[in-house]
């Protein structure tokens, strides 16, 4: 292979591992601009792993075998000098089931449980990382079987990147008080990439996926979201199984409204959320369930002056969260009396997931100031 075409190889490899992250909502970057392969891909939970990423457009199992132990034995090597986490990451042109098998038996034999990642060029991907998505890591050993004409095999996943953009898709049919977003119809992937912030292959990719899931009209000349019921579905589902907030109790006595608004004015950027957010955004259906404020950084704010943590069987003030989607939830807010305030999807997710009657809030906003936007009329 000439140089030419082995950067060009590299260079789909690298974009191929940072697209398949960065729909899962982790990082990555290049450890060394100057040397390709290797990548740092930090997970939402801070983890960070030094990846060696090694590339073929043969498939043969016994060639990418050599090349995934290259790959682990240089990684492991990085890890420990950058006190981080090892990962091998093989791509390869065209895949078959026989490689995976090979990798994965290769893996069990003689690695120490390290992460490592395979994609095709053909279209199999596989990330057998701690935290990724089961149902991604579900979805992707079935890629490479031949299917029929016209089935799909874009997965739909509901990163932060997505959820952005999904909001700005609906943001035309939302009022401008609930939902901080360009009010803007988009003909194609190129003019939502535009508008979101992200990369065109990334607006693309998302595209893709609602065509090929039928989310589309098709004969719109617009990106018009339809059945839209069921991807309402899909998206609160997405918000299963959330990590467990902080409690916390304010050091000093006061009226508990004034106490919260001091906190967020002073300590920004940081947004109310779920059921407090729902009454100040003057939606509000369930009360007495403490006040959530989202943060960026949690190990910060747990040192807020302000507040102290609850005792054992104390009932908190508030319940301190750390932000897991920051574009979609950070630039979504609106403003309230000098707080931020997550937007109206946001509250409508969240308080979907809830425990304590979150069902029933998400419920009269999606019969009520969402109906026709992601309830039963739309």
């Amino acid at each position: 292979m000439n140089s030419y075409f082995e950067e060009r190889t590299e260079q789909s490899a690298e974009h191929a591992f940072q697209n398949a992250f960065a729909d899962i909502n982790w990082q990555v970057s290049l450890t060394d601009s100057d040397h390709h392969g290797d990548l740092t891909i930090t997970a939402p939970d801070g983890h960070v792993y030094f990846a060696m990423l090694k590339s073929s457009t043969e498939g043969r199992p016994d060639r990418v075998t050599a090349l995934f132990a290259q790959a682990l034995l240089e990684a492991r090597a990085t890890a420990r000098k950058h006190h981080g986490r090892p990962a091998a990451l093989v791509w390869v042109k065209t895949a078959s089931p026989s490689l995976v098998k090979r990798l994965q038996d290769f893996h069990d034999q003689y690695a120490e449980g390290e992460a490592y990642g395979l994609i095709s060029g053909d279209g199999l991907q596989y990330l057998h990382f701690p935290g990724v998505p089961r149902d991604v890591a579900a979805s992707i050993t079935r890629v490479n079987r031949r299917t029929p004409r016209g089935s799909s095999q874009t997965h739909l996943v509901f990163s932060d990147r997505t959820q952005w953009m999904l909001k700005l898709l609906l943001a035309p049919e939302i009022p401008e008080s609930l939902l901080t977003a360009r009010r803007e119809r988009y003909r194609n992937a190129t003019d939502l990439a535009r508008a979101a912030g992200v990369s065109a292959m990334t607006a693309s990719r998302f595209v893709n996926a609602l065509t090929e899931k039928g989310f589309l009209d098709q004969s719109s000349p617009y990106l018009n979201l339809v059945m839209r019921r069921k991807l309402a579905d899909l998206w609160k589902a997405s918000y299963k199984n959330q990590p467990e907030p902080v409690q916390a109790k304010f050091l000093i006595p006061g009226p508990p409204a004034a106490l919260m608004e001091k906190l967020l004015q002073k300590h920004q950027p940081s947004f109310l959320g779920l059921f407090a957010a729902a009454e100040a955004l003057a939606v509000g259906h369930v009360r007495g369930v403490p006040p959530y404020v989202y943060v960026y950084d949690l190990e910060a704010a747990n040192h807020w002056k302000e507040l102290k943590p609850a005792r054992y069987g104390e009932k908190p003030d508030l319940f301190l969260q750390r932000i897991r989607f920051p574009q979609s939830i950070g630039t979504g807010a609106v403003q309230r009396k000098g707080m931020y305030v997550t937007d109206i999807l946001q509250v409508w997710l969240d308080v979907s997931a809830h425990p304590a009657r979150g069902a029933e809030q998400a419920a009269e906003l999606e019969g009520g100031i969402l109906a026709n936007v992601i309830g039963e009329g739309a």
